[in-house]
């Protein structure tokens, strides 16, 4: 199977930019959602690594920079982190 050799290299990857997002997230204040969001990507990532967990990982990324967005923006202040400005 030709995506189990990407996934093994992809995963921790996406893993960790997940964890980078909801860290960001915590740091603006919504740590119950933050830490929703972690043990969501802590349970996806310590089952089997297949296509579901890499698509648990990738929308935990991008709902976590969605509401770290959001809050910025609410907030009124700057975006930070990579990829979030312009």
């Amino acid at each position: 199977m030709e995506s189990r050799p990407n996934l093994a290299a992809e995963l921790p990857l996406l893993y960790r930019a997940a964890l980078d997002a909801v860290d960001e997230l915590r740091r603006l204040g919504r740590r119950p959602d933050a830490a929703k969001l972690r043990d969501e990507a802590i349970r996806a990532y310590s089952r089997a690594w297949d296509d579901r967990c890499r698509r648990i990982l990738e929308e935990v990324e991008s709902r976590a920079r969605d509401a770290s967005a959001a809050e910025a923006i609410r907030a009124g202040g700057p975006l930070s982190g990579a990829g979030l400005a312009s």
